[in-house]
């Protein structure tokens, strides 16, 4: 976008300082922001930058977040639970919704390998709900499911020929593989009550996950939780497939499984989605744009 970029760390040194001063950058940009020094955001704002934070842990971390609205000039939320939130108990003026995106230079679609393709995939932490509706499938189908991510074996300890688990987390290019060798991935999010967060305001999520963005650009089909905002994300109609509740899902499931066309059709027209809207380069016009917007 022929705009000159600098990273430094999120604490205070003489050396980042000194970067700062030869840079002399228009914007500073914080994600997630907790770990910021204090003295650097002071730094950066004596000299005039303009200084914005992309929220992209909201709202399972919005205990933390709150108590950095006030020390930035422009406040990106992924969520929109989180959003109207903000919207309704501060006073932030430059406040914005700002979805998560995809990197199509890391997701896009691969040949599938007709000796590892496996009918179901879900990468991702084993949450309550992820549990449950691989339970679900384990108990009422003859589907091969793959399970990526740490902790699953506690929940699935014994062997089943149907399961095949990754106990760890993979680099894009093994997800790229994955997504591409599966018929269908699942993509329940994560519980907006779930102990391990820090949502004490028990704020819901309303929008999707990056995952979904990620799914959508390797051009794989997707069952998703459904939220909200999802669909000013996707159509539902002809680019993603939401489910409501674990009845809903295990017909649609049974309904798609076996309907490759319809699978395809879906997919495509997710990706192209994708590369019209929902990309990092997206994301980065929009947050240039706002801060742009506002001083000129």
């Amino acid at each position: 976008m022929n705009h000159s970029i600098l990273t430094i760390p999120p604490t205070y040194s003489d050396v980042s300082i000194n970067k700062v001063n030869d840079f002399q950058p228009d914007i500073a940009l914080s994600f997630v922001g907790y770990k910021t020094d204090e003295r650097l955001l002071d730094s950066l704002k004596e000299k005039g930058i303009a200084l914005c934070i992309w929220l992209t842990e909201d709202p399972y971390y919005i205990d933390r977040s709150v108590l950095l609205l006030d020390k930035y000039h422009y406040v990106f939320t992924i969520d929109k639970g989180a959003y109207e939130y903000y919207k309704n108990t501060n006073t932030t003026s430059n406040l914005y919704y700002l979805p998560l995106g995809t990197d199509t230079s890391l997701y896009y679609p691969e040949d599938a390998d007709q000796h590892v393709l496996f009918d179901i995939c879900l990468v991702g932490y084993p949450y309550p709900n992820r549990i449950d509706l691989i339970q679900q499938i384990l108990n009422h189908t003859s589907f091969t499911v793959l399970l990526v991510g740490p902790n699953w074996q506690r929940y699935f300890p014994k062997k089943i020929d149907q399961l095949k688990i990754l106990p760890h987390w993979l680099k894009p290019d093994m997800v790229r593989k994955i997504y591409s060798n599966s018929k269908i991935i699942l993509n329940p999010h994560r519980p907006f009550h779930f102990p391990k967060n820090q949502n004490s305001l028990l704020v819901e999520s309303q929008s999707i996950n990056n995952r979904t963005f990620d799914i959508a650009a390797c051009q794989g089909f997707q069952l998703v939780e459904r939220k909200s905002d999802l669909h000013h994300q996707f159509d539902l109609s002809q680019e993603i497939v939401a489910y409501n509740n674990k009845e809903e899902f295990m017909h649609l499931l049974n309904q798609y499984i076996h309907n490759s066309d319809l699978r395809k059709n879906y997919s495509q027209n997710a990706r192209n989605r994708v590369l019209k809207n929902h990309t990092f380069v997206h994301r980065v016009k929009y947050i240039i744009e706002q801060v742009k917007g506002t001083v000129s």
